[in-house]
């Protein structure tokens, strides 16, 4: 007779991914054990393999989830109705907080994606390209010139994504600035440069 799943299976499902993201993000994939994991959650190892065949399993969970919904914020924003650059910066706003809200995942998709199988890295990474090529378009559609300019687009997107990315290595949320008034300076910095009178007038 097949074993029933519980009712919060799900549940137990993601308090697993958020104990291994903590983890991982403070210790690294590689140091982290099955047995330090499974002690973080409350529980037995064979507990833990009920709900996931390998650590390997929940890494790629943990980064897969987190890439979708930043895809998920990205496809949201392009389609959305409205005025270009207000749909750019309601997109960054949000990359932001996910990013805020999800460090431990976000450092995880930034240091950890080696350890994963070749085939499960080219999914990861291609939901990557999947919301790079989305700001992209949007970057691109803000800024016409850029589509007469191929070589440039790539390299002015990468470096917009710079500026937000690695933000989990030194912002703070209860610095001088909040998540927003960031995400806003970025966009600023990005679409009107630092001798604007813009900039100078936020400053």
């Amino acid at each position: 007779m097949a074993r029933t799943q519980a009712a919060d299976y799900d549940d137990r499902r993601r308090n697993i991914l958020e104990q291994a993201a903590n983890l991982f993000a403070e210790k690294g994939y590689a140091r982290t054990s099955i047995s330090e994991l499974a002690a973080a959650c409350n529980a037995s190892k064979s507990w833990l393999y009920h709900y996931y065949p390998s650590k390997e399993a929940i890494l790629f969970d943990i980064m897969s989830y987190h890439v979708e919904e930043l895809l998920d914020c990205a496809r949201k924003y392009r389609d959305a109705p409205g005025p270009l650059e207000e749909r750019f910066r309601q997109l960054v706003q949000n990359f932001m907080s996910i990013y805020i809200n999800a460090g431990s995942q976000h450092v995880i998709l930034l240091n950890d994606i080696g350890c994963l199988p070749e085939d499960k890295q080219r999914e990861i990474r291609k939901m990557q390209d999947d919301v790079v090529n989305i700001v992209l378009e949007l970057i691109q559609d803000i800024n016409p010139r850029l589509k007469d300019t191929p070589h440039y687009r790539k390299p002015v997107t990468m470096a917009f994504m710079g500026m937000i990315n690695w933000t989990y290595t030194w912002f703070d949320e209860n610095g001088p600035l909040s998540v927003r008034q960031f995400a806003d300076l970025a966009v600023d910095l990005f679409l009107n440069g630092l001798m604007s009178e813009k900039f100078e007038q936020q400053v």
